[in-house]
Formats: structure tokens, C-alpha cells, sequence
């Protein structure tokens, strides 16, 4: 069977946890990018990072964002140029935490450094204006049009304030696991409002941290399978924003509705 589709993801979270609840979220965010979608993993390959590889050191570290970029970051760029102009079609998908509330998003340090170091130095790449210590070299677009087509295969799930405000909207087992830890009143009103209104975990700073240090990141992986992706969708904000980024790659689209 051959693939439609090879999409490699990156998450900034080290955890063991961390590459199955995001590509969870990933499968569920896809089914609501295309209707009906078909994802076996014969036609669209999910894949991570190999353990051994070296540009994994950039991405769970959170090096990709030192200035000047470190050998592991430059090693991460190429790998990325290289994921861009594969056949099939390849696509890159980068999970980073926004680290600020929805209102705050477009303050976000995070954010702003991806597009100044990760896509420019791709983009620089793919030009012919870096070198390319991957062997062997991707064969490069030809023109602007194209490497900007590429780039745009180059995806982004940036949730605010953090992976959490994603996973806590799976109520009903947060609350369990809450509970399982203290019998504490105000976290059963705090969650139930969660319940009630989605839009509102997007507007807690710290959620695992300071909100439910309690669960904290202990269950991300479950919680990702209980995900009410339309739910959370529906209510605009940060999830939305990363569904409407996967829609505008055309070329994800044609993959998909193959």
C-alpha cells in the first residue's frame, strides 16, 4: 500500500509520555481537517524523531531557540528541509507550548522565535544559503513559489498556555484523577467550569503547574485519548487556530482526501 502522506512530529515535551499524546491530538485534529479521513498508518505515516537521533537533542531541550543556533539546531533544520521536499508528500508538524494565555498569544517569545530560527533557517536551507550537513543532500525547490510551498508543510500545534489547557478539557477523567489524589471543592468547581465553558482553559496561566499541580503531567497520555476534539474546537481558541493552520496547507488537504 503506498503512502499518501509522511508527516514527522516534533514535540518539545521530553516526557515518555509526550510523542503518544501528541500524536494522538494530531489523529484527532486531522479527522476534523478532513471529513471521513483515512488514517491508517500505511497511508499516512506518523512518524517521530529516531531515538538516536541527534537533532532530538534540539527539539526536547528547547536548544532550537538559542541564538547563535547549536550544532544540534542546525542538525534539526536540515532534517526538517529534508522532511519538506520527500516524496510523497512530507510534512513536518511542531509541537511547542505557547507559554502564554489565548489574550497574550501573539506576545509569545516562543512563537516569534520559530519563525526567526527554525522556518527562516529552512527556508535558508532549501535557498542554497546554509550548509547541509545531512547527507544526502534534499534535493531543493527550484524557484521562491516552491520553496514557500514547502515551508508551508511545515506545521505548527502551538496550544496556550500550555499541552494541558489541550488535555484538561477531557473533564470527566481529569476529575477522576483529581480525586484520586485529595478531595479538594474548589478544583470539582474549577474543573466543572472547564466542563461547562471550553474557552476558559485558554485563559489559565500555568494550568499544571499552578491550577492542578495535583494531576500536573502525570496522565497526558490518557487524557489525550478522552479529547473531545470538536468540543474543544468549537469554542475558537487555541486548538481552533491550529486546526485552521493544517487547513491551509493545501497540499495536506490532497493528501488526506485522497
Amino acid at each position: 500500500m503506498e503512502a499518501r502522506a509522511r508527516i514527522l512530529v516534533l514535540t518539545e515535551d521530553s516526557g515518555k509520555q509526550a510523542q503518544p499524546t501528541i500524536q494522538k491530538l494530531l489523529k484527532e485534529a486531522l479527522k476534523l481537517v478532513v471529513e471521513g479521513v483515512d488514517l491508517n498508518p500505511a497511508r499516512v505515516r506518523i512518524e517521530p524523531l529516531p531515538e538516536n537521533e541527534r537533532a532530538r537533542q534540539a527539539v526536547s531541550a528547547n536548544k532550537w531557540k538559542e541564538q547563535p543556533p547549536t550544532r544540534e539546531t542546525i542538525f534539526l533544520l536540515n532534517l526538517i528541509a529534508a522532511q519538506l521536499v520527500v516524496q510523497p508528500a512530507g510534512f513536518v508538524v511542531f509541537h511547542f507550548d505557547t507559554d502564554r494565555v489565548w489574550t497574550d498569544r501573539h506576545t509569545s517569545e516562543n512563537r516569534q522565535k520559530f519563525e526567526e530560527i527554525i522556518r527562516d533557517g529552512v527556508r535558508r536551507i532549501l535557498r542554497g544559503e546554509a550548509p547541509q550537513p545531512v547527507n544526502p543532500r534534499p534535493r531543493s525547490p527550484q524557484t521562491a513559489e516552491q520553496i514557500e510551498t514547502a515551508l508551508g508543510r511545515l506545521i505548527i500545534l502551538s496550544p496556550c498556555y500550555s499541552i494541558e489547557s489541550w488535555l484538561y478539557q477531557a473533564t470527566h477523567e481529569l476529575l477522576a484523577y483529581c480525586r484520586n489524589r485529595h478531595e479538594s471543592e474548589e478544583h470539582v468547581q474549577l474543573i466543572e467550569s472547564w466542563s461547562v465553558d471550553r474557552t476558559l482553559l485558554d485563559g489559565v496561566s500555568r494550568p499544571k503547574d499552578d491550577a492542578l499541580p495535583c494531576v500536573g503531567d502525570r496522565h497526558n497520555e490518557e487524557l489525550a485519548k478522552a479529547f473531545p476534539a470538536e468540543d474543544v474546537w468549537l469554542a475558537e481558541r487555541s486548538f481552533f487556530e491550529s486546526i485552521e493552520r493544517l487547513r491551509s496547507c493545501s497540499s495536506l488537504i490532497a493528501a488526506l482526501g485522497y
